[in-house]
Protein backbone atom coordinates (compact mmCIF):
# COMPACT_ATOMS: atom_id res chain seq x y z
CA UNK A 1 0.00 0.00 0.00
CA UNK A 2 1.39 3.38 -0.98
CA UNK A 3 1.51 6.33 1.45
CA UNK A 4 -1.26 8.01 -0.55
CA UNK A 5 -3.45 4.92 -0.24
CA UNK A 6 -2.81 4.82 3.52
CA UNK A 7 -3.96 8.43 3.79
CA UNK A 8 -7.33 7.45 2.24
CA UNK A 9 -8.08 11.02 1.18
CA UNK A 10 -11.63 11.19 -0.23
CA UNK A 11 -13.94 13.99 -1.32
CA UNK A 12 -17.73 13.96 -1.43
CA UNK A 13 -18.06 15.90 -4.68
CA UNK A 14 -21.76 16.50 -4.07
CA UNK A 15 -20.79 18.64 -1.05
CA UNK A 16 -17.54 20.24 -2.24
CA UNK A 17 -17.91 24.00 -2.88
CA UNK A 18 -14.50 24.30 -4.62
CA UNK A 19 -13.21 26.91 -2.14
CA UNK A 20 -9.64 25.57 -2.08
CA UNK A 21 -9.21 26.04 1.66
CA UNK A 22 -7.93 22.49 2.04
CA UNK A 23 -5.12 23.22 -0.43
CA UNK A 24 -4.17 26.42 1.41
CA UNK A 25 -3.84 24.70 4.81
CA UNK A 26 -1.98 21.60 3.61
CA UNK A 27 1.48 21.94 5.16
CA UNK A 28 2.69 18.92 3.20
CA UNK A 29 1.60 20.63 -0.04
CA UNK A 30 0.26 17.36 -1.42
CA UNK A 31 -3.20 18.67 -2.36
CA UNK A 32 -4.27 20.46 -5.53
CA UNK A 33 -7.52 21.38 -7.26
CA UNK A 34 -8.30 19.54 -10.49
CA UNK A 35 -9.89 21.07 -13.59
CA UNK A 36 -13.29 20.97 -11.90
CA UNK A 37 -12.01 22.65 -8.72
CA UNK A 38 -12.18 19.43 -6.70
CA UNK A 39 -9.25 18.75 -4.30
CA UNK A 40 -7.05 15.79 -5.12
CA UNK A 41 -4.09 14.29 -3.32
CA UNK A 42 -0.75 13.86 -5.11
CA UNK A 43 1.43 10.82 -4.77
CA UNK A 44 4.10 11.33 -2.10
CA UNK A 45 7.18 9.50 -0.86
CA UNK A 46 6.40 9.13 2.83
CA UNK A 47 4.61 10.83 5.70
CA UNK A 48 6.32 13.87 7.23
CA UNK A 49 8.69 16.20 5.43
CA UNK A 50 8.35 14.31 2.16
CA UNK A 51 4.56 14.20 2.07
CA UNK A 52 1.40 14.32 4.15
CA UNK A 53 1.90 15.29 7.80
CA UNK A 54 -1.22 13.46 8.96
CA UNK A 55 -2.53 16.66 10.55
CA UNK A 56 -6.10 16.31 9.21
CA UNK A 57 -6.29 20.08 8.65
CA UNK A 58 -8.02 19.41 5.33
CA UNK A 59 -10.84 17.59 7.12
CA UNK A 60 -11.08 20.26 9.81
CA UNK A 61 -11.12 23.32 7.52
CA UNK A 62 -13.70 22.15 4.95
CA UNK A 63 -16.83 24.29 5.51
CA UNK A 64 -19.06 21.79 3.70
CA UNK A 65 -17.79 18.68 5.47
CA UNK A 66 -16.82 17.13 2.15
CA UNK A 67 -13.38 15.74 3.05
CA UNK A 68 -12.49 12.51 4.84
CA UNK A 69 -8.99 11.20 5.52
CA UNK A 70 -7.45 8.23 7.35
CA UNK A 71 -10.94 6.78 7.60
CA UNK A 72 -12.09 9.77 9.69
CA UNK A 73 -15.31 11.51 8.60
CA UNK A 74 -16.33 15.11 9.40
CA UNK A 75 -19.31 13.96 11.46
CA UNK A 76 -16.93 12.39 13.98
CA UNK A 77 -15.26 15.70 14.86
CA UNK A 78 -16.24 18.10 17.64
CA UNK A 79 -17.38 21.55 16.48
CA UNK A 80 -15.44 24.66 17.60
CA UNK A 81 -16.25 26.08 21.03
CA UNK A 82 -18.75 28.95 21.01
CA UNK A 83 -17.40 32.48 21.70
CA UNK A 84 -18.86 32.50 25.20
CA UNK A 85 -16.54 29.62 26.10
CA UNK A 86 -13.57 32.03 26.01
CA UNK A 87 -14.32 33.30 29.50
CA UNK A 88 -14.59 29.75 30.82
CA UNK A 89 -11.09 28.92 29.58
CA UNK A 90 -9.72 32.12 31.13
CA UNK A 91 -11.29 31.15 34.46
CA UNK A 92 -9.84 27.64 34.25
CA UNK A 93 -6.33 29.03 33.70
CA UNK A 94 -6.67 31.78 36.33
CA UNK A 95 -7.99 29.37 38.98
CA UNK A 96 -5.68 26.44 38.31
CA UNK A 97 -3.73 25.62 41.47
CA UNK A 98 -1.46 22.78 42.52
CA UNK A 99 -3.73 20.51 44.54
CA UNK A 100 -1.91 18.57 47.26
CA UNK A 101 -4.85 17.10 49.17
CA UNK A 102 -7.42 14.80 47.54
CA UNK A 103 -10.55 12.92 48.49
CA UNK A 104 -9.98 9.18 48.74
CA UNK A 105 -12.25 8.18 45.87
CA UNK A 106 -12.04 7.32 42.21
CA UNK A 107 -12.90 9.91 39.60
CA UNK A 108 -15.92 9.07 37.45
CA UNK A 109 -14.50 6.85 34.63
CA UNK A 110 -16.59 8.76 32.07
CA UNK A 111 -14.70 11.97 32.93
CA UNK A 112 -11.31 10.27 32.57
CA UNK A 113 -12.41 8.80 29.23
CA UNK A 114 -13.46 12.23 27.94
CA UNK A 115 -10.16 13.81 28.99
CA UNK A 116 -8.03 11.08 27.43
CA UNK A 117 -10.07 11.21 24.23
CA UNK A 118 -9.46 14.95 23.96
CA UNK A 119 -5.76 14.39 24.69
CA UNK A 120 -5.40 12.70 21.33
CA UNK A 121 -5.43 16.22 19.87
CA UNK A 122 -2.69 17.66 22.11
CA UNK A 123 -0.16 19.57 19.95
CA UNK A 124 3.23 18.14 19.01
CA UNK A 125 6.09 19.53 16.98
CA UNK A 126 6.01 18.23 13.43
CA UNK A 127 2.65 16.65 14.22
CA UNK A 128 4.59 13.75 15.73
CA UNK A 129 2.18 11.14 17.03
CA UNK A 130 4.69 9.30 19.18
CA UNK A 131 3.70 10.65 22.60
CA UNK A 132 2.05 7.96 24.70
CA UNK A 133 -0.24 8.46 27.68
CA UNK A 134 -0.25 6.18 30.70
CA UNK A 135 -2.85 6.67 33.39
CA UNK A 136 -3.57 5.06 36.72
CA UNK A 137 -7.36 5.28 36.87
CA UNK A 138 -7.93 3.22 40.02
CA UNK A 139 -6.99 4.43 43.51
CA UNK A 140 -6.21 0.92 44.78
CA UNK A 141 -3.68 0.38 41.98
CA UNK A 142 -2.27 3.82 42.74
CA UNK A 143 -1.89 2.80 46.37
CA UNK A 144 0.15 -0.25 45.33
CA UNK A 145 2.48 1.81 43.13
CA UNK A 146 2.87 4.40 45.86
CA UNK A 147 3.76 1.77 48.46
CA UNK A 148 6.57 0.33 46.33
CA UNK A 149 7.98 3.72 45.31
CA UNK A 150 7.70 5.22 48.80
CA UNK A 151 9.51 2.30 50.42
CA UNK A 152 12.40 2.57 47.94
CA UNK A 153 12.58 6.33 48.45
CA UNK A 154 12.76 6.05 52.25
CA UNK A 155 15.26 3.20 52.08
CA UNK A 156 17.55 5.33 49.91
CA UNK A 157 17.12 8.40 52.14
CA UNK A 158 18.14 6.35 55.16
CA UNK A 159 21.44 5.73 53.34
CA UNK A 160 21.79 9.39 52.45
CA UNK A 161 20.90 8.77 48.82
CA UNK A 162 18.50 11.10 47.03
CA UNK A 163 17.45 11.84 43.48
CA UNK A 164 19.83 13.82 41.26
CA UNK A 165 17.91 17.07 41.85
CA UNK A 166 17.45 16.62 45.59
CA UNK A 167 19.56 16.58 48.75
CA UNK A 168 18.97 16.10 52.47
CA UNK A 169 17.65 19.65 52.96
CA UNK A 170 15.00 19.45 50.24
CA UNK A 171 13.99 15.97 51.30
CA UNK A 172 13.59 17.05 54.93
CA UNK A 173 11.37 19.97 53.87
CA UNK A 174 9.21 17.60 51.86
CA UNK A 175 8.95 15.26 54.84
CA UNK A 176 7.89 18.20 56.99
CA UNK A 177 5.09 19.00 54.54
CA UNK A 178 3.55 15.55 55.06
CA UNK A 179 2.16 16.70 58.40
CA UNK A 180 -0.07 19.38 56.90
CA UNK A 181 0.07 20.03 53.16
CA UNK A 182 0.67 16.62 51.59
CA UNK A 183 -1.59 14.44 53.73
CA UNK A 184 1.12 11.97 54.73
CA UNK A 185 2.43 11.45 51.21
CA UNK A 186 5.31 13.62 50.04
CA UNK A 187 5.72 11.51 46.91
CA UNK A 188 2.31 11.76 45.20
CA UNK A 189 0.37 14.08 47.56
CA UNK A 190 -2.14 11.30 48.15
CA UNK A 191 -3.49 11.66 44.60
CA UNK A 192 -5.79 8.74 43.73
CA UNK A 193 -4.81 8.89 40.05
CA UNK A 194 -1.73 9.50 37.94
CA UNK A 195 -1.13 10.66 34.37
CA UNK A 196 2.20 10.32 32.54
CA UNK A 197 3.03 11.56 29.04
CA UNK A 198 6.07 9.69 27.72
CA UNK A 199 7.84 8.97 24.44
CA UNK A 200 10.82 7.06 23.13
CA UNK A 201 13.71 9.45 23.74
CA UNK A 202 16.46 8.19 21.48
CA UNK A 203 17.87 9.41 18.20
CA UNK A 204 18.03 12.74 16.43
CA UNK A 205 14.68 14.10 17.63
CA UNK A 206 14.85 13.01 21.29
CA UNK A 207 14.80 16.57 22.65
CA UNK A 208 11.76 17.45 20.53
CA UNK A 209 9.90 14.38 21.74
CA UNK A 210 10.59 15.46 25.33
CA UNK A 211 9.05 18.87 24.61
CA UNK A 212 5.99 17.15 23.15
CA UNK A 213 5.56 15.22 26.41
CA UNK A 214 5.67 18.44 28.42
CA UNK A 215 3.13 20.06 26.10
CA UNK A 216 0.81 17.09 26.58
CA UNK A 217 1.24 17.35 30.36
CA UNK A 218 0.13 20.99 30.33
CA UNK A 219 -2.90 20.19 28.17
CA UNK A 220 -3.92 17.31 30.41
CA UNK A 221 -3.77 19.51 33.48
CA UNK A 222 -6.00 22.17 31.93
CA UNK A 223 -8.50 19.58 30.72
CA UNK A 224 -8.64 17.98 34.16
CA UNK A 225 -9.21 21.36 35.82
CA UNK A 226 -11.93 22.18 33.29
CA UNK A 227 -13.76 19.09 34.58
CA UNK A 228 -13.48 20.28 38.18
CA UNK A 229 -10.59 18.01 39.16
CA UNK A 230 -7.55 18.95 41.19
CA UNK A 231 -4.09 18.40 39.71
CA UNK A 232 -0.46 18.66 40.70
CA UNK A 233 2.47 18.47 38.25
CA UNK A 234 5.40 16.68 39.86
CA UNK A 235 9.00 16.18 38.76
CA UNK A 236 10.37 14.75 42.01
CA UNK A 237 7.97 11.81 41.81
CA UNK A 238 9.15 11.09 38.28
CA UNK A 239 12.79 11.21 39.41
CA UNK A 240 12.05 8.71 42.18
CA UNK A 241 10.38 6.34 39.72
CA UNK A 242 13.28 6.67 37.30
CA UNK A 243 16.26 6.69 39.67
CA UNK A 244 15.25 4.99 42.92
CA UNK A 245 12.22 2.81 42.25
CA UNK A 246 12.38 1.19 38.80
CA UNK A 247 10.07 -1.53 40.13
CA UNK A 248 7.29 1.04 40.50
CA UNK A 249 7.98 2.35 37.01
CA UNK A 250 7.64 -1.19 35.69
CA UNK A 251 4.24 -1.36 37.37
CA UNK A 252 3.26 1.58 35.14
CA UNK A 253 4.54 -0.26 32.07
CA UNK A 254 6.72 2.64 30.90
CA UNK A 255 9.87 1.45 29.06
CA UNK A 256 13.27 2.61 30.28
CA UNK A 257 13.98 4.11 26.86
CA UNK A 258 11.08 6.54 27.24
CA UNK A 259 11.39 10.13 28.43
CA UNK A 260 9.22 10.92 31.46
CA UNK A 261 10.09 13.97 33.52
CA UNK A 262 6.71 15.31 34.60
CA UNK A 263 3.84 13.31 36.07
CA UNK A 264 0.41 14.60 37.07
CA UNK A 265 -1.44 13.51 40.17
CA UNK A 266 -5.17 14.16 39.91
CA UNK A 267 -8.49 13.53 41.60
CA UNK A 268 -11.34 15.26 43.38
CA UNK A 269 -9.84 18.01 45.56
CA UNK A 270 -10.35 17.78 49.31
CA UNK A 271 -10.04 21.55 49.72
CA UNK A 272 -11.75 23.60 46.98
CA UNK A 273 -10.45 27.06 46.19
CA UNK A 274 -12.89 29.96 46.41
CA UNK A 275 -11.10 32.24 43.95
CA UNK A 276 -8.01 32.69 41.83
CA UNK A 277 -4.85 34.51 42.91
CA UNK A 278 -3.58 37.84 41.55
CA UNK A 279 -0.13 37.46 40.03
CA UNK A 280 0.29 40.90 38.44
CA UNK A 281 1.78 41.64 35.04
CA UNK A 282 5.47 42.23 35.84
CA UNK A 283 6.48 39.32 33.58
CA UNK A 284 4.60 40.62 30.57
CA UNK A 285 6.57 42.68 28.03
CA UNK A 286 4.62 44.30 25.20
CA UNK A 287 5.96 46.18 22.22
CA UNK A 288 3.65 49.12 22.93
CA UNK A 289 5.24 49.53 26.36
CA UNK A 290 8.75 49.33 24.94
CA UNK A 291 8.05 51.88 22.21
CA UNK A 292 6.73 54.31 24.83
CA UNK A 293 9.96 54.03 26.77
CA UNK A 294 8.40 52.18 29.71
CA UNK A 295 10.76 49.26 29.23
CA UNK A 296 14.40 49.28 28.13
CA UNK A 297 15.11 48.35 24.54
CA UNK A 298 17.22 45.21 24.29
Amino acid sequence: MTPKEKAAFTVDESKCIHCGRCVNVCTGMVLHLDEEGVPRMDEFERFGWRGCWGCEHCLAVCPAGAISIFGKVPEGSLPPAPPEADEHLERVIANRRSCRRYRDENVDPAIIDRILRAMQCAPAGGNANNTEFTGVDDKDRMRQIRAVAYAKMEEAAARGVYTSDFNEFYYSKMKQSEATVRKGDLLFCGAPHLFVAHAKATGKWAADFAINCNLATAYFELLANAHGLGTVIMSYSSDVLRELAPEAREMLGIPESHYMKLVVGFGYPEIPYARGVQKGDHKVHRWTDISKGQLPLL
